[in-house]
């Protein structure tokens, strides 16, 4: 190859900034050059390279040239100039830039007694190549040095493309970071004051193969926030690294790191730490990430400066230290009617919140609700960066056993100590262990997790049944950011009422009632009047779902909350007149108080066992409210169109009533009847908030068979069919 093929080109500061994804950009010269003619072949040793002139390359020129046969190497020599500085950049770009080519392109440059300095390979097999984009800094002025161009022979095979020439680039460049070089000595991040805040920034580029940058800054004594922000634009073709950084306390213990999980996006990486002063050290520098991330040299990228904040902010929470249980705060409660309003935030990481509330002794069986709800207040820095999914979670202390472990065992395996839902997963199942092996071991009772249906943390809130204690009872009540790896520096209100709870005061046995008669003048209503009327209040749990869908963000239920007390549930023993005998009717309604203007804030379901004989074999059914026309137990074989409500649903001012209807005819049975009792167990189901709210269930027995719109129930009574 003789003269060797050469393309003058002028390079702005964008053909400086070549990059890993693209190849040395077309100038007007070249866009006119006519389709490529090979040369002779000459430039094939490192001797013919040092002696002939036609192998000498230009700084800032392109070459193009061919791998024309098997083992062909090409070898260049270039001169550098006088003058290199510590801030001298050595640039070296090579590419295909077809989209289609066997050779696997290496290059290697080399000082005169053969030493490599740098080198890179494109073995792409049956992709598209890729360009070989080097930067390293080098100083050292008026240096020849040696380029060799070849084929990998990958899986032992060599390549040659006798038509597609590759593009060749040396040349000589500053390092746009005026901090380097600060691979060694950290670059001073200087701290302003700006009203109780200290800010201070700096810029950098990883500009050069496996470059790292440090930086230190000074953060004055005393409990601080420091936020710390990296940011850069997105560009494209992206960088052939992910950014990633390192943050070091004074003793040079790493505080915080992350990186990019793609070099496709923009830079934005931020954290919020405590600080207890002293200078703080930060690194930062590319990785590859993936399956590349075992490659020894990490490429640099002359385009993409980035920026970096620091910002120290005095600490704004009241409740903190609070980050452990042996810290929690303590928030006591001397009576049922008690309230406390609590004022915190998630304001750096981790930052898990613990409360300990300490309910005063009492003869009684009360309720703990608590409620947390998101504000605007605060947030001085930018939300960081990263999944939103906050929890709140409830525990009771694990205090039986006589060491640690045996408390970490009761609390796994007994479930008097530590209670479980009956019906919890795997994934809740192993949360739950996981708690009882912290130490000290504590049992979780309830967790509420952020949902993106859920807007305004609006399943943030429950109620716990406590019972009665004689010395203070202390529940955890814990606040936090799922993986503590977020903040917001955001308030959020946490309310947490003792309530108590007559309803409950009373119900230490089942409730028994004798089973009113009526002449049935109002039917399918029952008569009105104490005699005919259950009533209670269903204080707490999250309640069943039967027509509400929490996947769907309907009601208080979150699709990933637990509770070991799933609701309040009211037991009543109905007894029916001794010598009552034969089928009867069984009028119903029920009725929910509302809670303002929110209506009913809980439905319910009567769950029904009915006995047979006197040893009360039971017989179980539930029955609710469903809306429309439906069939009945009666009418098997009739069609659709001749089915009826089976139950009306009214809303009232204060309170949402529910009657069922003739066409269901509701019976008792006589083999039920002939037992002579029945249990109803009253539950809420569709929770919508925890408002206190009192529910009526009426009901009476009458003669049967009664009629319906268009027909008689038939004989003989067979309701639990």
């Amino acid at each position: 190859m003789s003269p060797r093929s050469i393309i003058p080109a002028v390079f702005t500061a964008a053909l400086v900034g070549l990059c890993w994804g693209c190849g040395p950009a077309a100038t007007e010269e070249e866009e006119d050059i006519p389709e490529f003619v090979p040369p002779p072949d000459v430039c094939n040793t490192k001797e013919e390279a040092l002696t002939n002139p036609a192998c000498e390359l230009k700084l800032g020129q392109v070459q193009r040239e061919l791998i024309g046969s098997l083992g062909d190497l090409d070898w260049y020599v270039v001169q550098l100039p006088a003058g290199l500085t510590d801030r001298s950049l050595l640039h070296v770009n090579a590419a295909y830039t077809t989209p289609a080519t066997a050779v696997n392109l290496s290059i290697n440059v080399l000082r005169t007694d053969g030493t490599s300095i740098m080198s890179a390979k494109d073995v792409h097999g049956q992709a598209a190549p890729k360009p070989l984009d080097m930067i390293l800094p080098f100083k050292e002025s008026s240096t020849k040095l040696l380029v060799l161009v070849s084929d990998v022979a990958a899986g032992g095979r060599q390549h040659f493309d006798a038509r597609s020439p590759y593009t060749l680039l040396v040349e000589v460049v500053q390092n746009p970071d005026a901090n380097e070089p600060n691979d060694t000595t950290p670059t001073s991040i200087p701290l302003a004051a700006e009203g109780v805040a200290l800010k201070g920034s700096q810029t950098g580029y990883v500009a050069t193969a496996n470059d790292v940058d440090l930086f230190s800054f000074d953060v004055p004594a005393g409990r601080k926030v420091t936020h710390l922000q990296i940011t850069a634009p997105k560009l494209f073709p992206p960088p052939a690294y992910r950014l990633a950084y390192t943050l070091k306390d004074p003793s040079g213990g790493p505080v915080s790191e992350g990186w990019l999980l793609t070099e496709f996006n923009g830079v934005d990486l931020a954290t919020a730490r405590i600080t207890n002063g002293g200078k703080y050290t930060l690194q930062i520098q590319g990785y590859h990430g993936g399956a590349n991330d075992t490659v020894e040299t990490v490429p640099g990228d002359l385009r993409q400066q980035y920026k970096v904040d620091v910002l120290v902010l005095p600490e704004a929470d009241s409740y903190e230290p609070n980050d452990t249980m042996q810290t929690a705060r303590a928030v006591p409660l001397s009576a049922p009617g008690n309230t406390a309003n609590i004022t915190a935030r998630i304001g750096h990481v981790p930052d898990p919140d613990w409360y300990g509330i300490d309910l005063a002794p009492t003869t009684r069986p009360t309720v703990l609700y608590y409620k947390v709800s998101p504000t605007s207040n605060g947030g001085r820095f930018t939300t960081l960066p990263g999944k939103i999914d906050r929890m709140v979670r409830v525990f009771t202390p694990v205090t039986q056993g006589a060491t640690e472990a045996e408390r970490q065992n009761a609390c796994r395996t007994n479930r008097s100590v530590c209670p479980r839902k009956d019906n919890d997963d795997d994934e809740t199942r192993a949360t739950v262990d996981a708690y009882c092996g912290l130490s000290p071991p504590r049992c979780m009772i309830a967790s509420r997790e952020e949902t993106p249906k859920f807007t305004g943390l609006r399943n943030f809130e429950g109620a716990v049944p406590v019972p009665a204690h004689a010395s203070t009872m202390r529940l955890y009540l814990l606040v936090q950011d799922d993986g503590s790896n977020w903040a917001d520096d955001l308030d959020y209100q946490l309310k947490v009422e003792w309530r108590a709870d007559p309803d409950e005061e009373s119900r230490a046995q089942t409730v028994v009632r004798t089973l009113a008669g009526d002449t049935g003048g109002t039917f399918p209503v029952p008569p009105s009047g104490a005699a005919f009327e259950l009533t209670g209040n269903l204080s707490y749990g999250h309640g069943y779902t039967r027509n509400l869908d929490p996947t769907d963000a309907q009601g208080v239920r979150g699709p990933n909350d637990y509770d070991v007390f799933t609701t309040d549930t009211d037991r009543y023993e109905l007894r029916l007149p001794t010598g009552l005998s034969g089928d009867r009717t069984w009028e119903l309604q029920w009725e929910v108080d509302h809670a303002g203007a929110g209506g009913p804030p809980y439905d319910v379901v009567l769950e029904i066992e009915f006995c047979v004989g006197t040893g009360c074999t039971v017989v179980a059914r539930s029955i609710g409210y469903k809306g429309g026309n439906l069939g009945a137990w009666h009418s098997a074989g009739v069609q659709g169109a001749a089915f009826q409500p089976v139950y009306s649903r009214s809303t009232l001012s204060d309170r949402t009533q529910v009657t069922a209807l003739a066409w269901g005819c509701f019976c008792l049975e006589s083999r039920f009847v002939q037992s002579g009792k029945f249990f109803l167990t009253v539950t809420a189901v569709d929770r919508t908030s925890y408002a206190n709210a009192q529910y009526r269930v009426r009901t009476a027995y009458t003669d049967y068979p009664k009629p319906y719109n268009g027909g008689m129930c038939p004989v003989p009574c067979n309701f639990t069919r």
